[in-house]
């Protein structure tokens, strides 16, 4: 049940940076959705899989989502935003 439960909410978190990526397309801003999935392998040990949520990068900035809209820049500074227009207006004015 718990790997269903994750996989739904990973989807709908897809779902809602795919909002956002389309937003930012509009305004002519091309973003890229990443999944995170990294995998130890090392000679007589097993680590399992490490994941993280998918995100949205446009330029240097990183987008996520959990209750809102997580904006991240390169310097570190960060926005929470719970509309994605919101969000897709703030990376807009801060990439071009």
């Amino acid at each position: 049940m718990g790997a269903v439960y994750s996989q739904r909410v990973e989807e709908e978190q897809i779902e809602q940076l795919e909002w956002v990526q389309e937003r930012l397309a509009a305004s002519g801003i091309r973003a890229l959705l990443v999944r995170h999935l990294r995998l130890t392998l090392l000679q007589n040990r097993y680590d399992p899989p490490e994941r993280r949520g998918p995100v949205l990068m446009a330029g240097s900035m990183r987008i996520s989502v959990e209750d809102g809209f997580h904006v991240e820049r390169e310097d570190g500074r960060t926005a929470d935003f719970h509309d994605a227009d919101e969000a897709a207006a703030y990376v807009a004015s801060a990439v071009s």
